[in-house]
């Protein structure tokens, strides 16, 4: 499976491509990349076919504070640099514009002037701030994945107004997720009517790629002196709101012996470090709090023993686009009939 952002940057130039206006072209470069350089070069062309060679970063999620490592990289060569990403919010494409740097992201949003080839394209794309329109060419975004959850845990038939009502988004956003999948043949729809099949294990697998455990919220790592099993007995007697993901999740839903570093949500970064006397690590941390930007991670989770678990399909798509991802997508179609839901 390509690494996350070669898919992006595949992605990316796919929407670059309609972006650009009759006549231009772009295409990766065959100029190799020099030792620790960020990024891909590309080629874009005018109608004279003239052509301006751009150092492009792709990244899933970019964030304010992340502006300053891409300007430093963009500043270490002559060329045009360009960044791509799932989405860009109206205030990192403001900062990005101040640096000089051009940008396009998944959503049509655009800014990029490149003067050898006359070139000037600028343009805002289909997404708001609220991020319900994010997901029109990938499953980025809290709603989107909220869609999505309800797609892979519970089985179909259902139809839009029930998953849009499971899902807790509105039915226009449902709607946009389901006709994104049906394009992209991961769902089955019959026209106008009930949504029939969900090809799960490629839906999840997009997924994880698309939206990342780091997407999800602040990221918090830290030691616990006494190892996991000492924390999880304090946790599980504590009644603290929380929900864990990941590896330590598939361990208890398979019954399996658990690892040695444990991820979980929780509500409040300060509270949960105080309460449970952790401290901060930068490596060997044995355990990763997550404060989450949407509070559906608690949904339809389950509670064993004072401990509670992310759903099915959270865990496995926390676990994100590595080699880990594989043997849990197996055993799960193993065992589908034992976590995938019935619609009634």
């Amino acid at each position: 499976m390509p690494p996350p952002t070669d898919t992006l940057l595949r992605e990316g130039l796919a929407v670059l491509a309609k972006l650009l206006p009759e006549g231009y072209s772009v295409a990766s470069s065959g100029l190799n990349k020099r030792p620790k350089e960020a990024g891909e070069w590309i080629v874009i062309r005018n109608l004279k076919e003239r052509g301006v060679t751009c150092l492009v970063q792709a990244r899933r999620r970019v964030e304010s504070r992340d502006l300053g490592a891409i300007a430093a990289s963009a500043a270490r060569t002559p060329n045009p640099a360009l960044l791509v990403s799932s989405y860009l919010s109206p205030v990192v494409r403001e900062r990005l514009r101040g640096f000089g740097i051009g940008h396009w992201d998944l959503t049509g949003n655009v800014q990029i002037g490149l003067g050898d080839i006359d070139l000037c394209l600028e343009r805002n794309g289909i997404a708001t701030p609220g991020g319900s329109d994010r997901v029109a060419r990938s499953l980025c975004g809290e709603m989107a994945g909220r869609v999505t959850r309800v797609l892979i845990d519970i089985v179909p038939p259902y139809a839009l107004a029930a998953l849009a009502e499971k899902a807790s988004v509105e039915t226009s956003c449902a709607s946009r997720v389901v006709a994104f999948l049906t394009e992209t043949g991961l769902l089955r729809r019959k026209p106008r009517g009930k949504i029939e099949a969900v090809h799960w294990q490629e839906l999840l697998r997009r997924w994880s790629l698309d939206a990342p455990l780091q997407s999800r919220g602040e990221i918090s790592q830290h030691t616990c002196p006494r190892g996991i099993p000492d924390f999880l007995d304090r946790l599980g007697d504590s009644g603290y709101l929380h929900a864990l993901t990941g590896e330590l999740a598939f361990a208890w839903l398979a019954d399996r012996d658990a690892p040695d570093t444990a991820v979980l949500y929780v509500d409040d970064l300060q509270e949960a470090v105080a309460q449970f006397r952790l401290h901060p690590a930068s490596d060997q941390a044995n355990l990763i709090l997550v404060k989450p930007n949407d509070r559906s991670v608690f949904h339809r989770s389950t509670e064993d023993a004072g401990l509670r678990y992310v759903s099915p399909s959270l865990m496995a798509a926390d676990l994100g686009a590595s080699d880990d991802l594989e043997p849990v997508l197996a055993w799960m179609a193993k065992h589908e009939s034992s976590w995938r839901l019935p619609s009634s």
